[in-house]
């Protein structure tokens, strides 16, 4: 039931957006105020590869923009279990 509505959001990541919902959210910071310092992604030498292919997927697919900032979050590059890359955001 519940999959097939969401089919096309839990099956993997698409090259284009979703399409949009009733209901959108957004991710607010729970500080506004607070500063981070620029950082660039640490990523082990093993993972560098699959985080260039998953850095030009996602600005391909507009999940992720270009976008001169005075602050962001870190991009942590965790390996999982298999060997994959997973990123996370240190916020």
């Amino acid at each position: 039931a519940w999959q097939q509505e969401f089919a096309d959001i839990v099956n993997g990541m698409k090259e284009e957006l979703p399409p949009w919902r009733e209901v959108n959210h957004e991710i607010n910071l729970i500080d506004e105020g607070k500063q981070y310092k620029y950082h660039l992604p640490r990523c082990p030498r093993a993972l560098q590869e699959q985080l260039c292919e998953k850095t030009n997927r996602y600005l391909n697919a507009k999940w992720w923009e270009p976008w001169a900032a005075i602050q962001a979050a870190p991009l942590l590059c965790i390996p999982k279990n298999n060997g994959t890359l997973q990123t996370a955001l240190d916020a």
